[in-house]
């Protein structure tokens, strides 16, 4: 079947594109109640030097691993494991966080996502995972025994005041949806147009029927008027 036939056949059956148009208006209100807009905030801090070097007493041994680059690698991994994402963020929450190496940036600067429901939910998450972020920091140094002086230092360089409202996904389940929709409109429209037009094709191949309902029998032989007169003659001549 062609497009226009499907089209045509559509159009025949206009209540039920009527109604389906209803059901889908009423299946895009259940979505915006159901599926909540999320807020963003976002923060870039910056991994500091120490003042002295892996060489002197007391050194670092994560500035020998390359960097601080590696650093920043190190501490973003660690804020990253289920443990810790769970106590910041935990799973039965509205909260998430991304920790990720800024690629726009050269050098150990991180940027830190946080997506909640609500703008306040947000922007503690973001306190929440700043705070862990530096005790974690002074934890993974202390642990190697380097010295305070030798400690890499973080620096928050960009703070989000205003929380961002984020659509995508809404935006995205309402054209699925709504896609969804329109197709099974379409669909049930030419389901329903050849089911009547089956319907009517049956209807108009019935014989038809005489004005009392019941079919008139249909006409059986003449009689034999012939052979009835000669029957009656042969027995007026074989009486007495």
């Amino acid at each position: 079947m062609y497009l226009a036939e499907l089209l045509h056949a559509a159009g025949r059956r206009w209540y039920v594109l009527v109604a389906g148009l209803l059901l889908t208006a009423g299946v895009i209100v259940l979505a915006l109640r159901l599926i909540p807009i999320t807020y963003d905030v976002k923060s870039s801090v910056l991994l500091l030097p120490p003042q002295i070097s892996v060489e002197e007493t007391g050194g670092n041994p994560f500035l020998a691993l390359g960097g601080l680059e590696v650093v920043a690698g190190v501490l973003s991994k660690s804020l990253t494991d289920s443990d810790t994402v769970e106590s910041i963020a935990p799973s039965d929450g509205t909260a998430e966080y991304t920790i990720q190496q800024d690629a726009s940036v050269d050098g150990s600067v991180l940027e830190v996502t946080v997506s909640d429901r609500t703008a306040d939910g947000a922007f503690d998450t973001l306190d929440a995972v700043l705070a862990t972020a530096t005790e974690r920091l002074d934890t993974l140094q202390d642990t190697v025994a380097a010295s305070d002086d030798s400690h890499v230092r973080m620096m928050v360089i960009t703070n989000n005041t205003v929380a961002v409202p984020n659509s995508a996904a809404l935006g995205r389940t309402l054209i699925v949806l709504t896609a969804a929709c329109l197709v099974l409109t379409l669909l049930l429209a030419v389901f329903v147009d050849a089911a009547v037009r089956r319907r009517h094709a049956v209807t108009a191949a019935r014989p038809p029927a005489s004005s009392d309902g019941a079919h008139e029998p249909a006409p059986g032989p003449a009689p034999d008027v012939r052979s009835a007169h000669d029957e009656r003659a042969v027995l007026a001549s074989e009486s007495p």
